[in-house]
């Protein structure tokens, strides 16, 4: 991982075979940071995402093991028991060009990946919310 301040945050470069929340997360940590938004692109492998089913309170996940096109990655920081969280939202597309997207839960850096991290000074928790089963922003 190698980062670079700006006027507005930081740019972070994870590369090949860095795990992409575990990096973002670990970034966190180092900077100091108590929140903030992240967007990003980049190629990554081994992604796992998920869609939320409301019925039964939990994840469906797929995985997609082949490079993929990371065009789009959309988040925010948060903790959760006390430690750095990144929820993220992806779109990846392969070699067929078809978008696929969802809750990311696991990607693989399979080139580089380039993320901005725009930090805020309000930190915010997440907690378990038993109507919707997520963790969900609290105040």
């Amino acid at each position: 991982m190698r980062f670079i301040k700006t006027a507005t945050g930081f740019v972070v470069r994870l590369d090949r075979g860095e795990e992409v929340l575990d990096g973002l997360s670990s970034f966190i940590e180092q900077a100091g940071l108590v929140g903030g938004s992240i967007t990003g692109i980049g190629a990554v492998q081994d992604t796992v995402l998920g869609y939320l089913d409301p019925e039964t309170k939990s994840y469906h996940k797929q995985t997609f093991s082949g490079d993929m096109e990371l065009v789009n990655l959309t988040g925010n920081i948060t903790w959760v028991d006390g430690k750095p969280f990144v929820h993220a939202h992806v779109t990846i597309s392969g070699s067929d060009f078809v978008a696929r997207s969802g809750h990311l839960f696991q990607a693989r850096i399979a080139v580089t990946g380039e993320f901005y991290v725009h930090p805020s000074e309000v930190r915010l928790a997440r907690v378990a919310d038993p109507v919707t089963g997520a963790n969900l922003i609290s105040d």
